[in-house]
């Protein structure tokens, strides 16, 4: 290395050194990189505890609700024996669903023995909901199963969260029960 070379070196490498020195001491914005260290995972974190937390809610209060409005097929209640008042019923003990009617698909089928009954949803080949639903009706004394399906759009859409079961990111929220209605009452106003 020649004499001017060494020189120069020794300048930038004594003025870096310096440079360092100085910053070394100086503390202030010191949070303010902590902070950006720290900041974008704990706001996953508070998002994504909320999101699983708002996810764990509409699918407990569905499932009430569908447990609840089965009971009154169960009894044989009048009031609920088309699909438009079936959806009606569930939707008013419904809270945490936005535009619950709109969305809400409701399967109910009567069976010959408990065996027979199906708990699988249908998936299409895209991995959305099938659209082909039926409202039987439930004749007393008759095994039946009511499933409530809606998509919940998912806010936080964290894609190793787990969260959305549907090929969009949504999650299908879901009810079910299955019951024997009871015998000998009718559901008709006579």
């Amino acid at each position: 290395m020649n004499n001017f070379a060494k020189k120069n070196f020794s300048r930038t490498y004594v003025k870096s050194l310096r440079l360092v020195q100085k910053y070394k001491k100086d503390v202030e914005g010191v949070v303010a990189v902590e902070f950006a260290f720290i900041g974008l995972p704990f706001f996953l974190l508070i998002f994504g505890i909320l999101e699983i937390s708002l996810v764990f809610m509409a699918e407990i209060n569905l499932a009430h609700a569908t447990a609840d409005t089965a009971r009154k097929l169960r009894t044989n209640q009048a009031g609920i024996d088309t699909l438009s008042k079936f959806k009606e019923d569930i939707c008013s003990k419904v809270v945490f669903i936005p535009n619950c009617i709109s969305k809400i698909k409701v399967d109910v089928k009567t069976y010959d023995n408990f065996a027979s009954i199906d708990t699988s949803y249908d998936v299409n080949g895209e991995g959305g909901l099938n659209d082909n639903f039926l409202f039987q009706s439930v004749p007393p004394g008759s095994i039946a199963t009511v499933r409530t399906f809606i998509e919940w759009e998912v806010f936080a859409k964290i894609p190793d969260l787990g969260l959305g079961n549907l090929p969009n990111n949504n999650r299908l929220v879901q009810g079910f029960s299955a019951f024997r209605s009871e015998p000998g009452l009718s559901t008709s106003s006579d």
